[in-house]
């Protein structure tokens, strides 16, 4: 075989060298290439969010009935105890008289509204509900109490400030203005665009002239609720 034209003056050329250095340059580019292939997905690696971290998600946070008026809450490996008695209104031991004295335990019924982190602090909004009267014969017996609760929660779930407002209270004649029901025949109570908006008060009274009106903005949780008096409309005659 001829020495090809691009080979070296004065150098021995072979079939089994030529060869080699074109073994040799394809190695090379291909390390070259694996190289850069392994940097891109390297780069793509660390733009991505570590899926181990500890820092638990809004979306995460549990909250369940403890014993009592106590609520548990939970986000990831950290939990805390708070104490709500001071704050929902109703009774979760009732009895019947007509039946017995013994008194029947119901857990305090929870719905979680609301859920914000912001600036290292966890902001909940919470429904809770119990029996109006404990004496399930009694006036109210078979009504509901529904008190709305706001939390503001630190690192480690310690509570720092918490704020409650009865909407509904049957002894009290407390109940919300033009309120709303689903199919199971209960109250609506959420967000409508990132606000809660309630007016609420002594609705059958009319020689009661205000009702006060809570409102909470999620974009502002710091503030918790904001509640004002308002002027109580007159009932249109018939």
């Amino acid at each position: 075989m001829e020495k090809p034209p691009w080979g070296p003056r004065g150098a021995s050329w072979s079939p089994t060298v030529s060869n080699e250095v074109i073994a040799m340059q394809r190695h090379i580019t291909t390390s070259i290439f694996l190289a850069l292939i392994c940097g891109l997905m390297a780069r793509g690696q660390q733009a991505k969010p570590a899926q181990n971290s500890r820092e638990p998600n809004t979306a995460a946070i549990k909250v369940y009935p403890a014993r009592g008026k106590r609520i548990r809450i939970v986000a990831g490996t950290e939990r805390t105890l708070v104490d709500l008695t001071d704050d929902v209104s109703g009774c979760l031991e009732l009895f019947d008289p007509t039946i017995s004295q013994r008194r029947t335990r119901q857990p305090l019924r929870i719905k979680v509204i609301d859920r914000v982190r912001k600036d290292d602090k966890y902001y909940l909004v919470l429904l809770t509900s119990a029996q109006s009267n404990c004496n399930v014969q009694g006036y109210c017996g078979a009504a509901t109490d529904i008190t709305l609760i706001w939390l503001k929660l630190a690192a480690g779930l310690k509570l720092e400030e918490k704020q409650s407002a009865v909407i509904v209270g049957c002894r009290t004649n407390i109940d919300v203005a033009d309120p709303q029901y689903d199919k199971r025949d209960e109250l609506v109570i959420k967000l409508v665009r990132g606000r809660l908006a309630i007016e609420y008060g002594n609705t059958l009274d009319d020689d009661v002239q205000s009702l006060s009106q809570l409102v909470y903005d999620r974009k502002f949780p710091e503030r918790g609720f904001v509640m004002t008096t308002k002027e109580k409309k007159p009932k249109q005659e018939q």
